[in-house]
């Protein structure tokens, strides 16, 4: 026998029969029947009111929604989810904000993206263990450089060295290469202090690039700071969290070169990462700093860098001085001592003293070398190659 199927609205008018027909209170027919007094009688009123019509399942949904979000904004932000698939709720909100459009809460945005199926609700993770966060005051403080590797279209290799500010997340400069050297980390650095001045202080990991204070020799990015009166600083090794702002923007980098589709070469690398650095500091909002774009928050540095070229140190009047050829040599006694060649073009005063000679570009000491009195050659001494550093350094 096929079994019968029974409405709600059947099963309604069954459960208001069923006192007259068993003779049960009120009380036992809903007890029996899993419902509330109150939900019996609000049916015995109903159905007084409209028939079996006043039966029927009605809707719980409140008769006016006054903060219900309004279509257009709606279709708004789903709109723009689907033209920028990373943008999350925050960054929709920061969005519209700059749009001059009053945002709903983002909250209320997260919820209007999951109504229309553009994301997924995520797995509850673990609390994160907090952690100091720091920040300088002012602009040009601190500045922070690293280096980050980035896939080729063909999965060759390349990097890119990049310095920000650490105040403004300011893309101070990037430059791409096969591989980070001195002269790529040098010329990073040259080329922020040009467009910007200088910093008080920079941050590195310890890569020897950056810093050979556990190699026992200074490379020559300390050497450069050291000539502008810069102060280089470094993280502790395998900690990477003190260069965190840095090592976050890099992430930000990456996901941006992958949405352009990749570069094909180091000439394009460097392209994209211009044309990168114009929309990171002039058109995203970084939620770091209150969504601001960092171009809002930077002002240059009143510390204007200049070569040592440009600086004339004055000497004692009775000083030896001798001014650095272009190939960064200079000449005393028919000894020729060779200098890096940013010295070029400066006036430098020899100190002979006690069988050596010491060569001072104003106050610092450049090289400290045996004088040879019947003349010789000094050439710059090249460290021996580093043991590579653990992963983190």
């Amino acid at each position: 026998m096929a079994l019968r199927v029974v409405t709600m609205t059947e099963l309604r008018r069954e459960i208001l029969e069923e006192p007259a027909m068993t003779g049960d209170s009120v009380t036992e027919v809903c007890a029996r029947r899993g419902i509330s007094r109150d939900t019996f009688y609000r049916y015995r009123r109903r159905f007084a009111a409209a028939g079996e019509a006043g039966l029927e399942p009605r809707t719980s949904a409140p008769i006016r929604s006054p903060n219900r979000m309004d279509p257009d904004l709606e279709e708004l932000i789903c709109r723009m989810r689907k033209e920028h698939p990373r943008w999350g709720a925050r960054r929709i909100s920061a969005e519209l904000l700059r749009a001059g459009i009053a945002p709903p809460a983002v909250s209320t945005i997260h919820q209007a993206l999951r109504r229309n199926y553009l994301v997924a609700d995520q797995p509850k993770k673990k609390p994160r263990k907090l952690m100091k966060r720091f920040e300088r005051d002012e602009p040009n403080d601190l500045w922070q450089i690293d280096a980050t590797e980035v896939r080729l279209r063909d999965a060759k290799r390349a990097y890119v060295v990049d310095m920000i500010d650490d105040h403004a997340r300011f893309l101070l400069a990037a430059v791409a290469c096969r591989v980070p050297t001195a002269a790529t980390t040098c010329g990073c650095f040259e080329q922020a202090a040009k467009r910007y001045g200088i910093p008080r202080q920079v941050l590195s990991d310890n890569h020897n690039t950056f810093t050979g204070r556990f190699f026992g020799f200074e490379v020559a990015f300390e050497r450069l700071l050291a000539s502008v009166d810069v102060q280089l600083i470094n993280g502790a090794p395998a900690h990477p969290q003190t260069q965190g702002k840095v090592e976050r923007f890099h992430q930000t980098l990456k996901d941006w070169i992958e949405d352009q589709g990749g570069a094909k070469d180091i000439g394009h690398l460097q392209r994209l990462v211009d044309e990168f650095r114009r929309h990171y500091n002039v058109e995203r909002p970084n939620q770091a700093i209150g969504d601001l774009t960092p171009a809002e928050r930077y002002r240059p540095s009143t510390r204007v860098y200049r070569l040592p070229s440009q600086i004339n140190p004055v000497y004692p009047a009775d000083a030896i001085v001798r001014r650095v050829s272009r190939t960064g040599t200079l000449c005393y006694d028919i000894n020729y001592i060779s200098l890096e060649r940013r010295w070029a073009g400066c006036s430098v005063q020899i100190v002979a003293r006690d069988g050596r000679l010491q060569v001072f570009f104003g106050d610092r000491l450049l090289r400290d070398v045996p004088h040879f009195r019947e003349g010789g050659r000094h050439p710059l001494t090249r460290p021996s190659r580093p043991q590579r550093l653990s992963k983190g350094a």
